[in-house]
């Protein structure tokens, strides 16, 4: 777990990073509108979540800073008797600033009023507020209908003054780069993964279907301690495996195919991403067996070249250059320019708070980043689909597997799934 002392060690570096005499506002946001009287599962906005701690629905952070002073506020949500009844337990003002390190945590309805004292020149209470800093990126829904583009034109429109500036990527430039408390999550949230993968290795046969797979894996993480998935798991048999976010799993499995499963459970929000391709019978035949080799080797190959100051572009053009000579060698292509119709994809994301992390992909890589390792090729008239996908740390003379105890080697994978059918 994390120390709230690292929130607030974090909202100093973004306190560093603005101008004087600014206002940052971030809004946890709400729920999305699923249907008539139910709305999707919530989420609290990343960005907020990262700087104060806080998951509560409707909370708003407020930083100040004004002659090079630092203030900072938390508004959360009344205490409401009713709704707790029918939605459960709130954060009481203590809870928050306990779990924030934000010593000034009011209750909503005094947001409005205090807002006003903060951009209000009349007052002059913190100076002479120029700067209003948002996150403006997109979808940051905060109420029915409203979002923080609508709030930057009602405040500009109130407070000509003010210079409307975006703080996503300064919260971006921070994110991408992990402390050590949260590459502990990682390897949490990796090894939740790995204790799924072992029952999926345990129980897979010919003639279940796809989502007894998705379903076991679901199952063993919520039991093991109520972890959620980092996303919705893709679980591929056959031909099925060559779409890369195939999204209905309802097929049967077939004897002698390979199935390929893209997944990842969570540890206090953070997301683990992982891909294995197993065959079905416990055997890879020697075609699966040549195609998944030549996978596993770009695999290898991209955990050494990894290293402070290549870019994703390099490395992913360094992968498109070893899948085609491998494939050509193989046979299993006539041109090295045929590789795209088999590997379309990029090798590699930043992984955090989102499985697909908030990120610049064109800076370079520098320690502390945490990216996906994800080779893959798909021969969709073979029926064979295969992607072998590890979490990697850029260190600060290349990169450690976080994910290598999960297993990929074929000898290894078979001896785990005959064992188990063995056993039983």
């Amino acid at each position: 777990m994390i120390r709230p002392e690292e929130f607030l060690q974090r909202r100093k570096k973004i306190f560093d990073s603005i101008e004087d005499n600014s206002v940052l506002i971030l809004y946890a946001g709400i729920g999305k509108k699923r249907s008539e009287d139910e709305n999707h599962p919530y989420m609290a906005n990343r960005n907020f979540y990262y700087l104060t701690n806080i998951k509560q629905e409707g909370s708003i952070y407020v930083l100040v800073k004004y002659d090079n002073l630092y203030k900072e506020f938390l508004f959360v949500q009344p205490y409401n008797e009713l709704k707790e009844k029918w939605t459960g337990k709130r954060l009481t003002i203590d809870e928050a600033s306990e779990l924030s390190k934000i010593d000034n945590v009011l209750t909503l309805d005094c947001f409005d009023s205090r807002l006003d004292l903060i951009l209000n020149r009349k007052e002059k209470l913190y100076g002479d507020i120029v700067n209003l800093y948002l996150d403006l990126d997109k979808e940051q829904k905060i109420d029915e209908d409203k979002y923080t583009e609508d709030v930057a034109s009602g405040l500009k429109a109130n407070y000509p003054y003010l210079n409307v500036k975006n703080i996503y990527r300064n919260i971006m430039l921070l994110r991408m780069v992990k402390s050590k408390a949260e590459i502990e999550e990682f390897k949490e949230a990796i090894a939740k993964t790995n204790i799924g993968l072992k029952q999926i290795m345990k129980n897979l046969k010919p003639d279940l279907y796809e989502y007894q797979m998705s379903s076991l894996f679901f199952y063993t993480i919520q039991d093991y301690d109520y972890s959620d998935l980092s996303f919705p798991t893709i679980a591929a048999s056959g031909v099925n495996a060559t779409c890369l976010h195939y999204p209905t799993p309802t097929a049967k499995i077939n004897n002698g195919d390979l199935m390929l499963f893209d997944l990842g459970a969570k540890n206090n929000e953070y997301c683990a991403d992982i891909s294995r391709t197993y065959p079905v019978n416990g055997r890879f035949n020697p075609l699966q067996a040549k195609i998944y080799r030549i996978v596993l080797g770009c695999n290898k190959m991209v955990i050494e070249t990894v290293k402070p100051g290549i870019t994703l572009k390099e490395l992913n053009d360094k992968v498109i250059e070893y899948l085609a000579n491998e494939c050509l060698k193989a046979g299993l292509i006539n041109d090295k320019a045929d590789i795209s119709k088999y590997y379309f994809h990029g090798v590699s994301h930043h992984i955090g708070l989102d499985t697909h992390d908030c990120s610049d992909r064109t800076l370079p890589l520098q320690p502390g980043n945490i990216i996906s390792d994800e080779p893959g090729l798909y021969f969709k008239e073979l029926g064979i689909g295969v992607r072998i996908e590890d979490d990697i740390l850029v260190t600060e003379d290349g990169a450690l597997n976080l994910s290598g105890n999960i297993l990929k080697e074929i000898e290894d994978i078979e001896k785990a799934m005959q064992y188990q059918v063995f056993e039983k």
